[in-house]
């Protein structure tokens, strides 16, 4: 299963680490076949996404804030790709909600080994947001 990595370089308030070097450490340990690709303006991670899942990535991973989540979501619409989160945001409202790791390792680990669940999305004037509702509710 072929992984992408979508990095927003700017995103979050650490920005003294190496992520693409500590994500390529994670992603080696995990066995995961992957791939790093950095975001260079706003918009470019939803370009980066749709390219990716037209590559055939079967997980595409939003590696930064809310934003970039969103991003990388609205990329995927309409693919057969799954929408992977390694948070790096200030807020990390969906992370949060979906209980994916905040740290760096465990949220590499838990996207090289996805358990693939449904998500809905709504829109608002036009726009796409992205939520999980739990089964039953």
């Amino acid at each position: 299963m072929r992984i992408c990595f979508i990095l927003n370089p700017t995103s979050g308030t650490n920005r003294t680490q190496d992520v693409p070097t500590l994500l390529t450490r994670y992603a080696t340990a995990a066995g995961a076949d992957f791939m790093i690709r950095l975001t260079q303006y706003a918009g470019h991670a939803e370009e980066l996404a749709q390219q990716a899942a037209q590559e055939g990535c079967r997980v595409v991973v939003a590696v930064g804030g809310d934003g970039t989540v969103n991003e990388v979501a609205r990329g995927l619409l309409g693919t057969s790709a799954a929408l992977g989160i390694v948070p790096r945001g200030s807020g990390n409202g969906l992370a949060r909600h979906l209980h994916i790791p905040l740290d760096l390792p465990g949220a590499v680990a838990r996207a090289c080994a996805p358990a693939f669940q449904r998500m809905d999305v709504g829109y608002i004037n036009g726009r796409p947001f992205f939520l999980y509702r739990r089964p039953g509710v």
